[in-house]
């Protein structure tokens, strides 16, 4: 009865475990995720700024359809990043949260095979 309670013991502790870990990954994630969208507002805000400079400054239509075109271009670069940028956040947590959960499964086959063992054992 008393391996049985040390095994119990192990997997509840396996088990809080693992939960832990997956919380850091996912805070971790979600820290890295909220800077890049802090960046991209930064940009959007920047744009913004001097899509209201281009205006004030244009000496006519063409002046203004260029550098709006430009402001595009520029903004469109930067969410190209932002979202190559958020997709690679994304992977690593998808490795790290597989590795993870590999290692759990790995761990539970080896504590059911011992509570096998032991209800075995206690059976003869």
């Amino acid at each position: 009865m008393k391996e049985m309670i040390e095994m119990m013991n192990k997997m509840s502790q396996n088990a809080y475990e693992t939960s832990r870990r997956l919380a850091e990954i996912n805070q971790s994630a979600m820290e890295k995720l909220m800077a890049q969208q802090m960046e991209l507002v930064d940009a959007w805000m920047d744009a913004g700024v001097k899509n209201l400079e281009l205006m004030s400054k244009a000496k006519g239509y063409q002046d203004v359809a260029a550098g709006q075109a430009e402001l595009a271009r520029e903004y469109g670069q930067k969410m190209m990043a932002g979202c190559k940028s958020g997709a690679e956040v994304m992977t690593e947590v998808r490795d790290a949260t597989t590795q993870l959960m590999d290692e759990a499964a790995k761990s539970a086959g080896e504590n059911v095979k011992q509570a096998t063992a032991a209800a075995t054992k206690r059976a003869a």
